[in-house]
């Protein structure tokens, strides 16, 4: 059997004959058949490549091949030893397959100990020479292949394991956050009931009041029917004694009504601190006026009644350090101190989670509630050195309110409310009116280390993309000019990416300013027109795995890849000099019909360079290299996107 292998042609897997078969030495000193040699050279025009060592040599004639007549005398006992054999493994021709092999070629009937990465199929030594040659496929073997394999599944399971890290110690801090909020909650528990205590105590006061008055009206009233009852006797008087008489008891008379009419004002006197207390701590839950009761009441007494409604709320704005506004964000609830400065002005400071710890004496009051009843307030925005304030002006009888610049600032000589910019628009109610009838949402930003230099000196804001609903009751339209006050240079939006139902993270971009490209992109972005991207999916990745590689999205219209026509007429198709492709670049489409459409690349090309670019991602490369191995592209969602100020 040592022989077999050396009788039999490397190619074909035939025993040499003395016929068609005949061993011939190609100039290397391997050894095949004339047949398959004669392939080879029909096949490669003359330039003949040894399947084993691959040395090309050039041959015209065969018979000009040196026949290997040493394996042409093995042949002859070869064959005799095989027709021994074949009766007695007739039912075993099947030889066991190689522990590295991928199983049988159907049309060689050899092992399958290779790889072309070129075509991803499985192949045999055969199919290395005739197939896939070299220089025209990428072939490996079994071992390498099962090698890339095992570190692809082990790359993969490091990621999970990495992220099912990152998730247990994000619900480790949840945990931690939901216990403080627990005492916090606890906390505000025995607050209340203190405030409940508190509230039964000033009912048995005014309970209290009420028997006192009750009783002061009745000796009110016999002293008035005394005062008139005297008055009728005086007029029927006749005689001088009974004057005199008269004019000593009305005199010791009067000094008894006096006395009943000074505790009758020290009674109603405002200053009263148990009522006027009790007032105001039932002010927050009733509505002092009734406006369509006083409609036909007199200019001067709305007047009056309306500052008396607004002087419990200006009181309790200038008690310093022991008021708090409050707001719910995500449905938790922030505090801010309330401090009285210079030129009449309550300052709100900037929100925290907590109150302090001597909170028992601290007044909290909604931020709505005084925006309905303070009589002035302010938005305060400090920008490039200058502060600049935006009035507050309820919407009618609405729960809305409205936002604009005032030509100076607020006035100084009463008291009003300002309230930072960065406060108001933490707290959520701040909507940004981008065209009729379409609101954008404004929020507080985190600030974000990967961004470079130029991302990092915006506004710390976030403009997220239009909804077709209006903005909540309870809620603040802030009226600017959109490309001017808040969108400047350089042009940074943002994607926050979905799949498999959670989100994933969050793509930052900086747009070329110059390119009309890049106005369609951030106008599609905070849907400040009737389209956007938000809610779209990616549609298809290309280059997968090699050099180039990029992903496609952006059609707004049918979210299939047949949509996406431009929004801006006469885009023209490139805009700036070729920029090399690496990873990160966003480039438009290239077809007319579909200039909505974007590409990013995820992978380097040397040596190419993209006239369709107007972008790079400056952030959140790592979440678009994850959102490439997702095994359906359609199911990566935009879930969100807007401009990063």
């Amino acid at each position: 059997m040592a022989s077999k292998s050396i009788a039999v042609c490397h190619i074909c897997s035939t025993s040499y004959d003395n016929e068609t078969q005949r061993p011939k030495i190609l100039p290397c000193g391997h050894t095949f058949c004339s047949q398959c040699l004669l392939n080879l050279i029909e096949r490669n025009d003359g330039q003949v490549a040894c399947p084993l060592c691959k040395r090309a040599t050039a041959i015209t004639d065969l018979s000009k091949l040196t026949t290997n007549f040493s394996i042409l005398d093995l042949t002859s006992s070869d064959s005799q030893q095989e027709e021994a054999q074949a009766s007695s493994n007739a039912s075993a021709r099947v030889e066991p397959r190689p522990p590295l092999s991928a199983g049988i070629c159907d049309e060689h009937d050899q092992q399958k100990m290779f790889k072309c990465k070129t075509c991803d199929e499985w192949i045999c030594h055969v199919c290395t020479v005739i197939e896939h040659p070299v220089g025209k496929c990428n072939v490996i073997s079994v071992k390498k292949a099962l090698e890339e394999k095992k570190n692809d599944v082990n790359e993969q399971v490091e990621q999970f394991l990495n992220e099912f890290n990152q998730r247990f110690d994000r619900l480790a801090a949840h945990d931690r956050e939901l216990q403080t909020w627990q005492k916090a909650f606890q906390k505000s528990k025995v607050e209340l009931e203190k405030a409940l205590e508190e509230y039964k105590g000033l009912e048995q006061t005014v309970a209290q009041e009420h028997l006192k008055v009750k009783k002061a009206k009745a000796e009110g009233l016999a002293y008035l029917q005394d005062l008139e009852e005297t008055q009728k006797q005086v007029a029927k008087l006749s005689r001088l004694q009974e004057v005199e008489d008269y004019t000593r008891a009305v005199s010791h008379y009067k000094e008894s009504v006096q006395r009943w009419m000074q505790e009758m004002l020290d009674m109603t006197n405002v200053q009263n601190m148990s009522l006027s207390q009790m007032h105001y701590l039932t002010n927050f839950s009733l509505e002092l006026m009734n406006w369509s009761a006083m409609k036909n009441l007199p200019q001067t007494q709305l007047k009056a009644i309306t500052d008396s409604a607004r002087g419990y709320i200006t009181t309790s704005l200038i008690a310093l350090s022991k008021t708090y506004v409050q707001v719910m964000n995500a449905g938790l609830p922030l505090y801010a101190s309330v401090s009285l400065q210079v030129n009449n002005t309550a300052m709100v400071g900037d929100l925290s989670s907590f109150l302090p710890h001597d909170s028992t004496s601290c007044t909290i009051l909604p931020l709505m509630e005084i925006l309905r009843k303070i009589p002035e307030a302010y938005a305060q925005q400090e920008t490039c050195g200058q502060q600049l304030h935006y009035r507050i002006e309820k919407v009618g009888n609405e729960g809305r309110f409205t936002m604009a610049p005032t030509t100076g600032p607020p006035p100084a000589d009463r008291l009003h409310l300002q309230i930072p910019m960065n406060t108001l628009i933490q707290s959520g109610v701040v909507w940004v009116i981008l065209s009729k009838g379409r609101f954008g949402h404004l929020t507080r930003r985190e600030e974000d280390p990967q961004l470079k230099e130029e991302a990092m000196t915006k506004q710390g804001y976030r403009l997220h993309s239009s909804v077709d609903q209006d903005p909540p009751e309870e809620s603040v339209t802030y009226k600017c000019n959109l490309y001017g006050t808040l969108i400047s240079s350089p042009m940074v939006v943002f994607l926050r990416l979905a799949w498999c139902g959670r989100t994933q993270g969050e793509l930052i971009i900086t747009l070329d300013n110059a390119s009309i490209r890049s106005k369609q992109f951030l106008m599609l972005c905070i849907g400040d027109c009737e389209h956007s991207y938000r809610g779209t999916s990616f549609l298809s990745v290309a280059n997968f795995g090699n050099p180039g590689e990029m992903i496609t999205g952006g059609d707004y219209e049918n979210n299939d890849g047949t949509g996406g026509q431009p929004i801006l007429p006469d885009l023209p198709p490139g805009e700036q000099p070729h920029l090399p492709v690496t990873a990160g670049l966003l480039s438009g489409n290239i077809m007319a019909t579909k200039y909505a459409q974007f590409n990013i690349y995820t992978k380097n090309l040397p040596g190419y360079s993209d006239i369709y670019s107007f972008g790079r991602v400056t952030s959140g490369m790592d979440v678009l290299e994850r959102a490439v191995l997702v095994n359906n592209i359609r199911s990566v969602i935009i879930e969100d996107c807007g401009a990063v100020l």
